[in-house]
């Protein structure tokens, strides 16, 4: 199972560094739109940002929007990033 995590991180992040490439300056703006839903529905529903991305992903129309998947996968490792890997950049 954690290979298989790992590769499904490896890909998103894969995916987070093309749309970066896309979106250039604009990145950080549009991803943080992404990173707020993601929050919110972690926080309301007291569940992870994997659990919450499959929630969105099942449930809001949003995610079914042109470039949605993209952003909400961004806005995942960003999430992750910043909870488990902070420590590491220091």
């Amino acid at each position: 199972m954690a290979q298989t995590t790992f590769k499904n991180l490896s890909v998103l992040k894969t995916e987070q560094k093309k749309l970066k490439q896309k979106l250039g300056l604009k990145y950080n703006d549009t991803v943080k739109i992404f990173i707020d839903i993601l929050s919110k529905v972690m926080v309301a529903n007291s569940i992870n940002e994997f659990e919450a991305l499959k929630l969105i992903k099942d449930t809001l129309s949003i995610y079914k929007n042109p470039g949605a998947p993209e952003c909400f996968s961004a806005a995942l490792i960003e999430i992750t990033e910043a909870k488990n890997f902070s420590e590491l950049k220091k």
